[in-house]
Order: structure tokens, then C-alpha cells, then sequence
């Protein structure tokens, strides 16, 4: 498989990584073409040359992935040059660091009009999604053409269980009765990022009956209910785009959601 062959299914996978690629090179070089995807872990597929100047974009392409930044880095492959690294090819390499960063998995537990306008705005940002809910009218390729999967169960908590939530989702709670089901079970998993739309009175219930089911305080408090930035929202399309805007902030901000075992 050619190496941006592999880049594109990374891509498409919603994977992080970083691709390393030679734009410059002078003098004497180990390579004046090369690429290399570097993963979070150090481990690579293809290459810029080998040897310590490898090893040192490596280390960068690692620290670009923690920082979620694209960089351009320059060696001076000349151990007697000021600021060279101990080699002795004696050219420059100048090398960009491009980070593939994963997009938010957006999880929209109900098929309703708001999550009909989410589905859209998804689209236009090309955040992959999933739909899930217990109407099997309303939970239609037809409805959500573009949605990765439907998860359709009389049972909203068990279509939930189906979606196989981890890190990357983003849950949005818009069910026609099922908020607390939903949320409860979202809340057994490591998600992201987990809003639900509903009332002050409604919240304050449905945290309450959660607490009398062993969800801890900690939990609840990750909750995002109110759902959406404050910006006086108040069309179907305006909170649907309050709601993918908190999104996007919570996204760049990369908290891991807490979680506590519960009983399935």
C-alpha cells in the first residue's frame, strides 16, 4: 500500500496521527524525498532517511500530536555547525509536521427536528454520526443519509449500548421520552462530551432518580444541561448551532469524561 494510500484510510478511520514530510533538503542528506506517519505512541510506517535526524522528527511529531499543532522543523545535519545535531551529511533538512487529529463522533440519541438539524450541520463539518433512538419511522436512512450508523431498539438505553461509545463520542440527548435512560447509560462509558436538552426542572429530576441509581455527583456535574453556548438560541437551527459550537469548544479543550461502572 503506498504510504497516502494509507493517510486517506487513517483519515477516513477518524484517526490520530501525523504525517512527516521532507519539503527542503541541501547539501548531502540521507533523502531529499521522503514521508512518514508517525503515531502517538512513536511508532512510524515509511520514512524521511533514518538515522538521529529520523529520530529527532519522531520525538517532534510526537510532541505535535500531544499539542494538536501542525509545525516545520530544520536540522543542521553537520555535528561542527552551531545548533547541528551529530551527524555528519553536512546538508539541511527541513521537514513539516502535518497532524491529523480525530473529528468529534457525534452521537444523537433521538431523530426528532433538533437532531434532524444537527445531522446537518454534521454534514457541512463532516463530523461523522450516528443516530439512535427506539422509532423506527423516525431512525430512517431516508431521514439520515449520511449517518454512519442507526441504532434503532424499543429499548433506547439498549440501541445506546449498540453504538459502542468510547472517547471520541460526543452524545447529544434529544429523546421524545428516554433522557434519563440515555444519560445513565452514556454515563458508564468514557465519552467526550455528553449535553442533553431539557428543562431546569427536568434536569434537576433526572439527576436526582440518577443518584437514587448509584451515578455519582462527580458525574452529573459533566452533564451539559443546559445544552449549547449562550447565544440566545431559540429556532431549531439556532440551537443546533449553539449545541455543535459547544461542541467544537469542548473538542479543543480534550477532557476526559469520568466514569463509574454501573450495572448493564
Amino acid at each position: 500500500m503506498l504510504l497516502m494510500e494509507k493517510v486517506a484510510i487513517l483519515n477516513r478511520q477518524n484517526e490520530t496521527f501525523a504525517l512527516a514530510m521532507i519539503i527542503e533538503a541541501k547539501g548531502s542528506t540521507p533523502r531529499h524525498v521522503g514521508k512518514m506517519i508517525v503515531y502517538r505512541d512513536g511508532t512510524i510506517e515509511g520514512t524521511v532517511g533514518g538515522g538521529l535526524a529520523e529520530h529527532y522528527i519522531i520525538e517532534e511529531s510526537v510532541k505535535a500530536l500531544q499539542m494538536g499543532k501542525s509545525k516545520i522543523v530544520e536540522y543542521k545535519l553537520n555535528r561542527h555547525a552551531k545548533d547541528g545535531i551529530q551527524m555528519s551529511c553536512g546538508g539541511t533538512l527541513r521537514v513539516f509536521i502535518e497532524v491529523y487529529t480525530t473529528r468529534p463522533e457525534l452521537v444523537l440519541a433521538g431523530a426528532g427536528h433538533l437532531a434532524y438539524a444537527l445531522s446537518k450541520l454534521a454534514d457541512s463539518l463532516e463530523y461523522p454520526y450516528c443516530i439512535v433512538d427506539d422509532r423506527v419511522c423516525y431512525c430512517t436512512k431516508e431521514r439520515f443519509p449520511n449517518a454512519t450508523n442507526l441504532f434503532v431498539n424499543e429499548d433506547i438505553g439498549k440501541a445506546l449500548l449498540t453504538a459502542n461509545l468510547n472517547e471520541k463520542s460526543y452524545v447529544v440527548i434529544v429523546t421524545k421520552d428516554g433522557d434519563d435512560i440515555v444519560l445513565k447509560t452514556a454515563l458508564q462509558f468514557p465519552i467526550a462530551y455528553v449535553g442533553m436538552v431539557a428543562s431546569k426542572r427536568k434536569v434537576i429530576t433526572i439527576f436526582e432518580k440518577l443518584k437514587s441509581e448509584g451515578v455519582t455527583e462527580e458525574q452529573l456535574e459533566q452533564v451539559h444541561s443546559p445544552i449549547g453556548l449562550e447565544m440566545g438560541a431559540e429556532t431549531t437551527q439556532e440551537i443546533a448551532i449553539s449545541i455543535i459550537g459547544e461542541i467544537i469548544k469542548v473538542s479543543k479543550e480534550k477532557k476526559p469524561m469520568k466514569v463509574k461502572l454501573l450495572n448493564r
